[in-house]
């Protein structure tokens, strides 16, 4: 997904998130793989970097006042200048539009803002497919901004099932969550790691000559109805593709979306939408 907004009339005002389908940071030397620079701005190298383990602390509001939360994980500082059509540094470009842009941007994908001053300063979390979360600090000026990010692991998947395991489940509940099956953010493109889990669910088919289910896609309540609804469609689709590879009849199973109608978790946690994004089988009679 790639999102461009522009909130005020400057032609330059807007926050491009990229999320790739390959997953991988191998070709990124410098920059963030998910939260892109805005148009026009470009990094300086010679004030950014990137580590693979760091911890910052961040600034938060809480019931108390403002807060310093610490955060460990692979570490992004970047540096950005803002240029104008001469190569200089875009003094039409305030720190306020910078901030509102990216506020906009984070909370059109689910992100959360935790601390927001006028003096150009905001922290902001974005959730991840896997379950894990993006924390961001910007410090915005006039026609440039830095931003240092922490990419925090993933919670633990609690049911990440072989084949035997969702044959138990399915005969004694009917049903089965199955987790490790990831899609980049707001796509069907299946992550590197989701053709595991798909290859029991193939075992599991060819096992059981007679079984039918349905493959169903669930996603949070982050976004529209409708779009949540299109794209459990499509990565339910996916996930019966990749199967049908592999052989197995599609008639076997169909595939069907139902968006974000039925969480088996609170949507106002970052864990608990992470759970509610799911694939789900449901044996068919």
């Amino acid at each position: 997904m790639k999102i461009s907004l522009l909130i005020h009339s400057h032609p330059l005002l807007a926050l491009w998130l990229i999320f790739f389908s390959t997953g991988s940071y191998g070709q990124e030397t410098m920059g963030h793989p998910i939260i892109k620079p805005m148009p026009k701005a470009e990094l300086v190298e010679s004030l950014s970097e990137q580590v693979d383990f760091a911890t910052y602390a961040f600034r938060t509001d809480q019931a108390t006042g403002m807060e310093l939360v610490e955060k460990k994980g692979r570490h992004w500082k970047l540096v950005y200048v803002i240029k104008n059509e001469l190569g200089k540094t875009d003094q039409q470009v305030s720190r306020t539009e910078i901030l509102e842009n990216i506020k906009a941007a984070a909370k059109e994908i689910g992100g959360e803002i935790l601390y927001e001053r006028r003096n150009g300063k905001m922290t902001f979390t974005l959730p991840m497919e896997n379950g894990s979360t993006i924390w961001a600090y910007v410090t915005a000026r006039t026609g440039s901004y830095e931003i240092f990010i922490i990419e925090e692991a993933g919670f633990k998947q609690r049911l990440t099932f072989g084949a035997a395991e969702m044959q138990k489940a399915l005969d004694e509940q009917g049903n089965v969550a199955v987790y490790g099956i990831n899609f980049d953010i707001d796509k069907d493109f299946l992550k590197p790691g989701a053709e595991k889990i798909i290859i029991e669910i193939v075992k599991l088919m060819k096992n059981n000559a007679d079984l039918a289910i349905e493959i169903q896609g669930h996603t949070d309540n982050t976004g529209s109805a409708q779009h949540n609804m299109d794209l459990s469609q499509r990565r339910a689709e996916a996930v019966q593709k990749f199967l049908m590879i592999y052989g197995i009849n599609p008639s076997r199973m169909p595939a069907k979306g139902y968006g974000m109608e039925k969480p088996v978790d609170s949507n106002d946690t970052q864990e608990g939408r992470a759970m509610n994004r799911r694939v789900e089988l449901v044996k068919l009679d």
